[in-house]
């Protein structure tokens, strides 16, 4: 006799609510920082569905601005950073878990799922790349930010490296902030009972031994009195311009549409008293 099959998920916001998760068909990704180049080329967030200390979702394109605005004596500087992009060209499932305290920001790019290209959104810069011993560099390749190599074999511990394999070992990592967040390319099917078993095994496992091993971290090139911050070197990579970019960028008032259908448009307007 045959198992039957689980039952599908239907109503995703049902679903949440029977479990006592929050459901927004729209939302933010996670652990954005105030970069105005990040904030708009991160992509927008369909089916978030949160619980306590994670959430999941699906990254997608679309339109993204960012703005600032600064003082300079009597002159205002408000500046613009537009990003407008097919839906389909970001297409990226995600699970994010809260972490104690900030850390220095760690790329984790798994070697399965590459094709010919990595499959990471944001590549870091090849120079960031920290060669590992063992058998962990066949599986992932880990990036970290210059002066932070220690802190980051701090963080993955040989015991943690060989969860993110068993558990993760198709899925990219990155911590970011105060989040540990893994992408599946093409994205999750949360509509499959098998792959709530899945969130919940990692959060079990990966996300309570990273927060075990991170509890204690702290950086001695952060901003004194901010125990939970992390030096300015340390907070992002570097990074490569992202993969889906054939990119021109328009100088205001003139925008350029480039070949894959982005529109990025840099706008800047100086005003005084």
């Amino acid at each position: 006799m045959t198992t039957p099959e689980p039952t599908r998920i239907d109503d995703l916001a049902s679903f949440a609510a029977a479990n006592g998760w929050s459901y927004q068909p729209t939302a933010e990704p996670p652990a954005l920082s105030g970069d105005m180049w990040e904030y708009a080329t991160a992509g927008n967030v369909q089916d978030r569905i949160a619980g306590p200390d994670w959430e999941v979702g699906r990254i997608v394109g679309g339109a993204r601005t960012a703005e600032n605005v600064r003082q300079s004596g009597i002159v205002t500087i408000r500046t613009s950073v537009s990003v407008n992009m097919p839906v389909k060209n970001i297409n990226l499932g995600y699970l994010a878990i809260r972490l104690p305290r900030h850390l220095p920001h760690f790329v984790l790019d798994a070697r399965s799922n590459n094709g010919i290209l990595s499959s990471l959104q944001h590549q870091p810069r090849r120079n960031q790349r920290l060669l590992l011993e063992g058998d962990f560099d066949t599986h992932f390749h880990l990036f970290a930010p210059k002066g932070y190599e220690r802190d980051a074999l701090y963080v993955f511990t040989p015991d943690l490296m060989a969860l993110l394999i068993d558990e993760t070992g198709d899925l990219d990592v990155e911590v970011r902030d105060d989040m540990l967040i893994v992408y599946r390319p093409g994205g999750f099917d949360l509509h499959d009972p098998a792959v709530w078993e899945r969130f919940a095994r990692i959060r079990d496992t990966v996300g309570a031994k990273a927060w075990t091993q991170t509890d204690g971290y702290s950086d001695d090139r952060a901003v004194p009195g901010l125990s939970a911050s992390v030096g300015p070197e340390g907070r992002r990579l570097k990074r490569s311009l992202p993969r889906w970019v054939w990119i021109g960028i328009a100088i205001a008032p003139a925008a350029l549409i480039v070949p894959v259908g982005i529109l990025i448009t840099v706008f800047s307007v100086v005003t005084s008293l």
